[in-house]
C-alpha cells in the first residue's frame, strides 16, 4: 500500500485540513524523520526508540559520555588538555548503535521519507530478542523493551564512571539498617543538591538523614546519597503515618526510572490527572501492629496493675519489675520513632490492640524525562482472565507536577496518648470530595502550572488490539512538529489529534532543562 507521507493515508481526512500549515512548516524545517521496519512484530520496539528520539535529555546523556577524549597537552602541574572527538568509546556497543539509529531517525528527509532497521541495534543488545525474551507477544511489550534499554543504558554507563555511590534502600518505620558509613556529614560537602534543587541534574542527590532514620545520633548534620544515573530516574518518597497515634516512620527514599499508574475496572473515560490522584491517595492499611501504641498499652497496663500491686502484701518485687519496664518504656517513648527491638522486649503482646495505618508516597525529586506507563490490564471476573481496559485518558500537553512533589518530609512529632475512633476520623477529615471541587481541581492544575514543574509532552506510545495481541504506534514531537509513526509510516498530525488519540499506553513528559 502507498502511503502519501504528507497528505495522509486516507484514515485522516479529517484532520487534512487542519494538517496542511503543519505540512508546510515540517518541510521547510526540513522534512520528514526516519521510519522503522517492522522486522517481526517489532512495533513495540520501534514505538519506544522513537519516542526517546525526541527527548532532548536522552540525546545530551548519550552525548556526554559516548565519545572519546584526545590528549592535546600535559600542563606541569599534570593537569592533562583535552577536546572531545566525534568517535565513541568502543566498549560503548550498545550505546553507540542506539545513538546512531537516533540520530539516523531525527534526519531530515524531505518529503519522501526514509526506512531504518533496528536488526543492528538488536545484535548489540545481550538479553535481545534474539534470547527470545519477547517472543510471548503481549500489550505488556513496550514498557519491557523500554526497561531493558534503559538498564543497558545505565550499565554501559557506570562503566565510565568509577566513583559511582550505591543507592541504599532505607527502611521503613525509622528502623534503619543501613549502617553509619552510608550517611554524610553535611558539614564536609559543598554545593549539594538536595529535594527538589538545579531540577534537571543528574549525578548525587542528598535526602536528609532525620527523615530516614529520626532516630540516628547526629542527624541533622548528616545526609544520604542516592544516584540519579539516567534522565528518566526520579526519587519518589514514601512513609507510614499510624492513624491512632500519629507517629510517622523513616520516609523510604527510592530512585525510580518512571511512574505505572493503574487504570483498573472503574473508568470509561478518565483524565492524566485523575489518576496522578489516585497515585497519591493516602493506603489505609488495617489491622497492623504500631511500636508507639504498643508501648503506650502497655504503659497503660503496667500503671493499672502497679496500682493494685501495691495494695497486696508480698508482691514488692513483681512491682519492682514492673516500674523498671515502665522507665525503659518512658526513655522509649521520649525517641522520635520506636524501634522494632523495643517493641519486642518492652510490650505484653496479650495487651495489644492493633492499629490501623496510613502510607502515602510522593514525587521527592521528578526526573528530567518524565515516562509513565498506563496500565490497562485488569482482571476480568466473568472470565478469570486479565483483559485490556480500552478506556479513554485525558492527558495534556504540558502537564502540571508541582501537587505530586513535596519538598523533603520531616516526621511530625510523637503524639504522647492514643487517640479514640471518634478523633481519629475528625483528624483525618474523612469526607468524599464533591463533585463540584473536583472539577475546580483540575481547572487549577492545569491553568495554574509552576514553570519549575511543568512538562512538556514529547512522545505517546498508543496500542490497538486486545491484551494479547495488537499493534503499537507512537506519536512523537521533533522540531516542533507532532508525527504519527506506526513503523516506517511517517505522517504529520496535529496536536490536538496528538491529543485525542486513543489506545495511549506510555506518555513521555520533558522538562525545559
Amino acid at each position: 500500500m502507498n502511503y502519501s507521507r504528507f497528505g495522509g493515508n486516507g484514515n485522516f481526512s479529517r484532520f487534512s485540513k487542519q494538517n496542511s500549515e503543519e505540512r508546510d512548516f515540517a518541510l521547510q524545517n526540513g522534512g520528514e524523520v526516519g521510519g522503522l521496519s517492522n522486522d517481526g512484530n517489532t512495533c513495540f520496539m520501534n514505538s519506544v526508540i522513537q519516542s526517546l528520539a525526541s527527548s532532548k535529555e536522552i540525546l545530551k546523556f548519550i552525548d556526554s559520555y559516548l565519545y572519546m577524549d584526545i590528549e592535546l597537552d600535559k600542563k606541569p602541574n599534570g593537569e592533562v588538555i583535552s577536546m572531545r572527538s566525534n568517535q565513541p568509546k568502543p566498549e560503548l556497543v550498545f550505546t553507540n548503535a542506539l545513538k546512531g539509529l537516533m540520530d539516523s531517525l531525527n534526519g531530515k528527509y524531505g518529503s519522501h521519507g526514509k526506512e531504518f532497521s533496528t536488526k543492528q541495534l538488536l545484535k548489540k543488545m545481550p538479553n535481545g530478542p534474539k534470547q527470545h525474551l519477547f517472543l510471548g507477544y503481549n500489550q505488556e511489550d513496550a514498557q519491557e523493551f523500554y526497561q531493558l534499554l534503559m538498564n543497558l543504558l545505565e550499565k554501559e554507563y557506570k562503566k565510565m564512571s568509577f566513583s559511582r555511590l550505591p543507592t541504599p534502600e532505607p527502611e521503613e518505620n525509622g528502623n534503619s539498617s543501613q549502617p553509619e558509613h552510608r550517611y554524610v556529614d553535611i558539614r564536609n560537602l559543598k554545593n549539594i543538591v538536595s529535594g527538589c534543587d538545579k531540577l534537571g541534574k543528574l549525578g548525587t542527590v542528598y535526602v536528609p538523614a532525620a527523615d530516614v532514620d529520626p532516630n540516628l545520633d547526629d542527624a541533622e548534620h548528616k545526609v544520604m546519597p542516592l544516584e540519579l544515573i539516567t534522565p528518566v530516574d526520579g526519587i519518589s518518597a514514601e512513609h507510614v503515618e499510624c492513624l491512632t497515634c500519629g507517629e510517622v516512620g523513616g520516609t523510604r527514599f527510592s530512585v525510580i526510572s518512571g511512574l505505572s499508574l493503574n487504570l483498573g475496572n472503574n473508568y470509561t473515560n478518565v483524565d492524566l490527572y485523575d489518576l496522578l490522584d489516585e497515585w497519591i491517595k493516602p493506603e489505609v492499611i488495617e489491622h497492623v501492629n504500631c511500636n508507639r501504641c504498643g508501648l503506650l498499652q502497655t504503659r497503660r497496663f503496667l500503671i493499672e496493675t502497679l496500682k493494685e500491686l501495691k495494695q497486696k502484701e508480698g508482691s514488692d518485687k513483681l512491682a519492682e519489675q514492673f516500674e523498671t519496664r515502665l522507665e525503659l518504656i518512658e526513655i522509649e517513648l521520649q525517641k522520635h520513632c520506636v524501634t522494632d527491638e523495643a517493641f519486642e522486649k518492652l510490650t505484653i503482646k496479650k495487651q495489644i490492640k492493633t492499629s490501623s495505618k496510613s502510607k502515602e508516597i510522593f514525587m521527592h525529586r521528578p526526573p528530567p524525562l518524565l515516562a509513565i506507563h498506563l496500565n490497562r490490564s485488569v482482571f476480568d471476573p466473568r472470565t478469570y482472565a486479565i483483559v485490556k481496559n480500552p478506556a479513554t485518558i485525558n492527558f495534556p500537553s504540558t502537564l502540571n507536577m508541582a501537587p505530586y512533589v513535596v519538598p523533603q518530609h520531616h516526621t511530625n512529632p510523637p503524639v504522647e496518648e492514643e487517640q479514640t475512633e471518634e478523633e481519629v476520623e475528625l483528624q483525618n477529615g474523612n469526607h468524599e470530595q464533591q463533585p463540584e471541587e473536583e472539577v475546580e481541581e483540575k481547572r487549577i492544575k492545569e491553568k495554574v502550572i509552576d514553570p519549575k514543574f511543568a512538562y512538556h509532552l514529547r512522545a505517546v506510545i498508543s496500542h490497538y488490539g486486545s491484551h494479547n495481541y495488537g499493534h503499537y504506534i507512537c506519536y512523537r514531537k521533533f522540531r516542533d512538529t507532532w508525527w504519527r509513526i506506526s513503523d516506517e509510516t511517517v505522517n504529520v498530525v496535529s496536536e490536538p489529534e496528538v491529543l485525542s488519540g486513543q489506545g495511549s499506553y506510555m506518555l513521555f513528559y520533558e522538562l525545559d532543562c
